[in-house]
């Protein structure tokens, strides 16, 4: 089972906002659990325990979901390399020279287009203007 740092390692140090945030809780839970852990060597006491208990378990399912969420972070990250390289691989070779009279056919249906749409946006605000 990869470790978190493993994972990290694998995304450059570079994850979502969402999970730089828990990877913070999963700090201060660290820091609670060395807390917990000192009180209770200085005190057993059985309450101490069960709070000890209560944070080492919530820690093992923390790391869990952190573990497997940057499992998809990876996953995402070597698909975007891949779909990156398949583009550019393909991309080299569909490089064909446009023509000129492809580039000027959209210019000039997109002139004749426009100009219809202005005749007819001019033709119905003269109607609708005329009969209120």
């Amino acid at each position: 089972m990869e470790t978190v740092r493993e994972l990290l390692a694998k995304l450059d140090n570079k994850v979502t906002p969402t999970m730089a945030k828990k990877l913070d809780g999963m700090q201060a839970l660290q820091a609670k659990l060395q807390v917990a852990k000192e009180e209770y060597e200085a005190e057993p006491t059985d309450e101490k325990l069960a709070d000890l208990k209560e944070i080492e378990e919530f820690m093992a399912d923390e790391n869990e979901d952190i573990i497997e969420d940057l499992k998809v972070l990876v996953r995402r990250k070597r698909f975007a390399e891949e779909e990156e390289k398949a583009s550019q691989s393909s991309s080299k070779g569909d490089e064909k020279p446009k023509d000129e009279k492809e580039k000027s056919g959209l210019g000039v249906f997109g002139m004749v287009f426009g100009g219809v749409l202005l005749v007819a946006s001019l033709g119905a605000i003269n109607y609708f203007r005329n009969n209120r």
